[in-house]
Formats: structure tokens, sequence, C-alpha cells
């Protein structure tokens, strides 16, 4: 757990990684990601899976943070999606591709935190509120840098009236404190 997450400062119900963004999970997770790689995406979804077992978790919706048009048309998939949907399959949930929508923006590579939260802020918008409002949704990525994009789709989601927004990534990097 983060220090931001540890310190009670989280604007999620939780964020889980499944393991730290090192050498090791970098030569998993960027081939995977950019260079269709993936057969990987079974090792990532169980792993991810394995880090919210212990968690008493009830589930509604999965949501796949999602691509823009533009991205999703140049890489030929969502990495997210890939990943959500065994998750979704083990929490007998609903894996939700069709409620949100994303603007493009530049890449957010190499930008700062607060580059990033300013970057992401109204990137993402609800276009099907009756598959949020009311529901616990679980948000899947393949790695969390900043936690920008999280806490952005949060901000959305909660406005359409989810009840409660959990979120799991692969990898997550860690940052000296």
């Amino acid at each position: 757990m983060c220090p931001h997450c540890a310190s009670g400062e989280c604007e999620l119900d939780f964020i889980r990684s499944a393991c730290v963004y090192d050498d090791v999970s970098k030569n998993i997770m960027l081939p995977f990601k950019h260079a269709s790689n993936l057969k990987y995406k079974i090792l990532m979804s169980r792993a991810m899976i394995n880090c919210l077992r212990d968690l008493d978790l009830n589930v509604d919706v999965v949501i796949p943070v999602p691509l823009a048009y533009k991205r999703l048309w140049y890489r030929g998939y969502n990495q997210a999606t890939l990943l959500a949907r065994p998750i979704a399959k083990y929490f007998n949930a609903i894996l939700d591709v069709d409620s949100l929508y994303r603007k493009y923006k530049p890449d957010m590579g190499h930008k700062t935190s607060k580059q990033r939260r300013e970057n992401v802020h109204g990137v993402f918008k609800v276009i099907k509120n009756e598959n949020i409002s009311g529901k616990k949704i679980l948000l899947v990525d393949d790695v969390m840098t900043s936690g920008a994009t999280f806490y952005e789709l949060n901000r959305v989601l909660r406005n359409a009236g989810a009840s409660a927004v959990y979120a799991v990534s692969f990898c997550r990097v860690v940052h000296a404190i």
C-alpha cells in the first residue's frame, strides 16, 4: 500500500496492485501493452485476482479503463479489457466496456503527478448512467503510475451515482517517500 493510501487519503474505496513496477513486471507489462504480446494476459490477470482474494469484495460491474478511439484503433486492442474479462468472471460481475467514453489526449509518459491529473481531467464521460448508478464498480488497468486516471474515473463514476469505486492494476509505480 502506498503512503497516500495508508494515510487514509485515498479517494477510491481502495486501490490494489498485484506487483510493483520493476524490471521484472516491466518486461511483462510493456510487451503486453505495446507489442501485442498477449500471452501475458493470463499471468497478469491471475496475479490481479490473487491480490484481491483476501478481500470480502462484492462487485457489481468490472470496467476496464477505456482507451480513446484513436489509441484503440492504433493499438488494435484495449489491454485493460483483456485483463478485466477473467476478473469479471471471477467476481461473477458484469464486464462493462460501453458505459464510459474517453476523449483523446496525448500520452502521459514522463509527466509529473500534477501534470497527469491536469491532463486526464475531463477526458472521461459516463454515457450509460443506468449501468453505473447504485453500483459497486471495480476499475481495471495494467499499470498505475500516479493514480490520476483512477482518481478521475472515481470522480466521474461517483458523480454518476456509483455506490463504491475500487481499482486494481497489474503493477504500480512506487515513488520514494
